[in-house]
């Protein structure tokens, strides 16, 4: 679990961004959404240790700060949105999500490579496990590394806008890995902008605006504050009960 209090971090040209209190759980998949510039990376990297911060967050009542990277490794995994295309296969860039539970000798075990092999499943990809990430189309490049990232078997996952590149068919195929994961006991928090699909798939929302946490709410509770979403975003969300929509909630102007 993560509990972030009275925390702040420099944003862009010297600005603030500020979450006043915030708790993120395992076995929950938490959603950050909002406008472009309002903060969602920002929040994610300094969880995930990349900036630094004032004020607290406790990684299982332990300051984050006090964790040495290898040491945070362990607890949080971190896929960003900008993605190398490094010169590697899939199953090589899987194993790199087992480094941080290794000794000195980074050598993978039997255990080690069971978690890789599981990973590859669950994203689809062991039949492209010897394949070179350069061979791969966007999409499949975020799966490669999204099984890295479950590979590293950590309590706490947290994903940067990961269905950028991913097909229509392929997004709903990832919410229920998603799924998969959360009820294994992980923690999911991810930023997103389609809005039907987290209000579908995730437990909370979280909604920033100018470089500030709002509010952290169900899709249901999200959908009865009309007011909020409308000075955000412009629409509201709806609960539809048609089931020849993909999703169950909808977008209205």
């Amino acid at each position: 679990m993560i509990e972030i209090r009275n925390m702040t971090t420099s944003y862009g040209r010297g600005e603030l961004f500020r979450v006043a209190g915030l708790t993120l759980k395992t076995g929950e998949i938490t959603a950050v959404i909002g406008r472009n510039g309002s903060g969602k990376s920002t929040l994610l990297k300094t969880l995930a240790g990349f900036l630094k911060y004032q004020g607290s967050i406790t990684i299982r009542g332990r300051e984050c700060r006090d964790y040495s990277a290898r040491e945070r490794a362990r607890e949080i995994a971190w896929l960003p949105q900008m993605l190398k295309t490094v010169q590697m296969d899939v199953e090589t860039l899987a194993e790199h999500g087992r480094y941080p539970h290794h000794g000195s000798t980074r050598r993978m075990g039997d255990a080690d490579r069971e978690k890789v092999k599981e990973a590859l499943r669950m994203t689809g990809m062991e039949k492209m496990a010897k394949r070179s990430l350069q061979e791969l189309s966007g999409g499949e490049r975020q799966r490669a590394y999204l099984a890295m990232v479950i590979a590293q078997d950590t309590p706490m996952i947290l994903l940067d806008e990961p269905t950028t590149y991913m097909d229509l068919v392929y997004q709903k195929t990832f919410f229920e890995i998603l799924q998969h994961l959360k009820q294994s006991g992980r923690g999911i928090v991810l930023s997103v902008h389609h809005l039907e699909q987290c209000f579908a798939f995730c437990d909370s929302i979280c909604l920033m605006d100018q470089r500030t946490l709002v509010r952290k709410a169900t899709p249901e509770e999200w959908a009865k504050d009309t007011d909020t979403l409308r000075a955000v975003f412009g629409i509201e969300m709806k609960k539809t009960e048609d089931r020849e929509l993909m999703y169950p909630y909808m977008i209205r102007r």
